[in-house]
C-alpha cells in the first residue's frame, strides 16, 4: 500500500488520523471574506481538488489564494495543513490563519479555520467540536455532514453505506466506502464503490487510482494497470499513479519496469519530500528483488543524500538506519554500527523507525545487548506501531533460540501485517514446523497490497518468496 491509502483514511472523514491530509468544505452558504476574485477562484479550485483527492494540487491552489490575498485566513490554514512544513512553521501559519479569519472572514470561515487548525495539530476533541458546530451552521454541506463525530470519525462501512444512500451522486463518499468495504472483507462491494466513484468523476485522477489499487489488491493486474495509466494521463498531475504501476510490475517480478515507472513519478513529484519517497521506493524494488546489494545500497545512498539536501532529516535518518541493516546482512559490522550512529543523530529526535531498523541490525550481528536497548527505545517511541514492536521483539527472540516465546508475542498483534506474518513463519520454521511456516509465507505471497516504500514489507516479501521456492 502506498501513501494514498492514508488519503483514504482521512478523506472527508477521519480528519484526525493524518493531520497533513485535510479536507476543505464546499457549502455554497459559506461567505468568503476575501475581496480578491483571484484568491476566491483559487480557493474554490482547491476545494474541488481536495474533494477529488488531488491533495498536492489543492495545496498549490490554496497557496495561490494566500499569495493573492495574504489576509485570507481559511486559505492559509488549509494551505499550511497540507504543506510539508516543519512543526514550528506549521503552528505559526495555522495561528496566523485563524487570526486572519477572525479579523477578515465570516463567522463560518472562523469555525472552519479553527476546526482545520485543531485537526492539523492533532487535537481530536477540539476538531470534532468545531466540525460539529460548522455542520450545524451549514446544514446543507455534504462534506461537513459526513465529517461529524460518531460516524465518519469511526470510519466504518455502515456509516459510508448510509452516506452513499443520502448522497448517491457524491463521489467522495464512494472513495471512503470502497476502502471501508474492502477492510470489512466485502471485496465485491468495495470494487463496486470504487467503480462508481470513477463513473461519477471520470476526469479525476484519484478516482481511477483508487479503483486501480483495489483491482491490484484483488489480483486483477491487467485492469489495475489500465486504470493507473488513466490516472497518470489526467490533470492535475498524479505521480502516485506511476507508483501504483510500479507496484503492479514489482508484484509480477518486472523490477526494471517498476523502476522506470518510479522514475516517472520522480519527474512528476510535487515537492522534495515526495521525490525522496519515490527514490526510497526504487530502493524498495531492489530489496524486494534481492539480487544486488550494491544496487540497493546505491539507491539508498542517493535517497539519503536527496533527503538531507532537502532538509528532510527525518527521512534521511530512516534511510541511514536501513543502510545499516543492509551492511549488517553483508557482515559489515563496523560500517553497520557507523550508520546506526548516523541514523540516531541525524534528526533532532530519532523517529521510531530508526530504533526498529537499528534493533534488527544489532540482531543480525548477534549483538544482543544493544539490540534489546533499541527494542526498549522503540517501545518508548511516540507513534511506534504495535505490530512493528512485536516484529522486532519476535525476531530477536527467535534469533536467540526462543521461537515459542516469539510466537506468543507475535500472535498477540495484527497478524495481517506482512512483517508480523514473516516473523511468525520464521518462528514456526525454527520450531521445526515447515508446513505451518509455508502457510504463513504463502499469506504474504498471495497478498497484493504491497508497499515499496515500506522496507519491512518488501523484505518480508523477498524472504517469503525465497522460503517457499526453497521448500519446493
Amino acid at each position: 500500500m502506498r501513501t494514498r491509502f492514508i488519503s483514504f483514511l482521512v478523506v472527508a472523514a477521519v480528519l484526525t488520523l493524518s493531520p497533513p491530509r485535510l479536507r476543505a468544505q464546499s457549502d455554497t452558504s459559506l461567505k468568503l471574506g476575501t475581496s480578491s476574485q483571484a484568491a476566491a477562484a483559487h480557493f474554490r479550485a482547491g476545494v474541488t481538488d481536495m474533494q477529488n483527492i488531488s491533495f498536492e494540487s489543492a495545496s498549490a491552489h490554496f497557496k495561490m489564494a494566500v499569495d493573492a490575498d495574504p489576509n485570507f485566513g481559511l486559505a492559509r490554514v488549509l494551505w499550511a495543513a497540507g504543506a510539508p512544513l516543519p512543526a514550528d512553521r506549521l503552528s505559526q501559519e495555522l495561528d496566523r490563519g485563524v487570526a486572519d479569519a477572525m479579523a477578515h472572514g465570516s463567522s463560518n470561515e472562523v469555525l472552519l479555520a479553527r476546526a482545520y487548525r485543531a485537526s492539523a495539530l492533532g487535537k481530536a476533541d477540539s476538531a470534532k467540536t468545531f466540525f460539529t458546530s460548522a455542520a450545524q451552521a451549514m446544514p446543507n454541506d455534504r462534506l461537513l455532514a459526513i465529517s461529524t463525530p460518531g460516524g465518519a470519525f469511526a470510519g466504518d462501512a455502515k456509516f459510508f453505506r448510509d452516506a452513499a444512500s443520502r448522497y448517491p451522486d457524491y463521489a467522495l463518499v464512494y472513495n471512503n466506502l470502497a476502502y471501508a468495504e474492502w477492510f470489512a472483507g466485502n471485496r465485491d462491494a468495495a470494487l463496486a464503490a470504487a467503480k462508481r466513484q470513477a463513473e461519477l468523476i471520470p476526469t479525476a485522477p484519484n478516482a481511477h487510482d483508487t479503483y486501480a489499487e483495489l483491482l491490484q489488491w484483488n489480483g486483477d493486474f491487467t485492469d489495475a494497470t489500465a486504470h493507473y495509466k488513466r490516472a497518470a494521463s489526467l490533470t492535475p498531475r498524479y505521480p502516485e499513479a506511476y507508483a501504483g504501476l510500479a507496484e503492479v510490475e514489482a508484484l509480477q517480478g518486472h523490477y526494471d519496469q517498476a523502476r522506470a515507472y518510479l522514475n516517472q513519478a520522480i519527474a512528476n513529484a510535487w515537492d522534495p519530500a515526495e521525490k525522496v519517497s519515490y527514490m526510497r521506493q526504487i530502493a524498495g524494488t531492489y530489496a524486494m528483488e534481492g539480487t544486488s546489494s550494491d544496487a540497493l545500497l546505491k539507491a539508498l545512498d542517493a535517497a539519503a543524500a536527496e533527503a538531507k539536501a532537502a532538509g528532510d532529516l527525518r527521512q534521511a535518518a530512516i534511510i541511514y538506519s536501513q543502510i545499516a541493516g543492509v551492511h549488517a546482512a553483508l557482515g559489515h559490522s563496523d560500517v553497520a554500527h557507523q550508520f546506526v550512529q548516523t541514523a540516531t543523530t541525524t534528526a533532532p529526535t530519532a523517529p521510531w523507525n530508526v530504533h526498529y531498523f537499528a534493533g534488527v541490525t544489532h540482531g543480525m550481528l548477534k549483538h544482543w545487548a544493544p539490540a534489546q536497548a533499541e527494542l526498549a527505545k522503540l517501545k518508548a517511541s511516540t507513534g511506534a506501531p504495535p505490530a512493528r514492536v512485536a516484529a522486532l521483539e519476535g525476531y530477536l527472540l527467535t534469533q536467540q533460540g526462543k521461537p515459542a516465546d516469539a510466537l506468543t508475542v507475535l500472535m498477540a498483534v495484527d497478524t495481517t501485517d506482512a512483517i508480523v506474518i514473516n516473523r511468525i513463519a520464521e518462528a514456526h520454521a525454527a520450531l521445526g514446523h515447515p508446513d505451518e511456516a509455508a502457510k504463513w509465507y504463502n499469506r504474504i505471497n498471495s497478498n497484493y497490497a504491497v508497499s515499496l516504500l515500506d522496507f519491512t514489507n518488501v523484505n518480508a516479501r523477498r524472504r517469503a518468496r525465497l522460503a517457499v521456492a526453497k521448500k519446493q
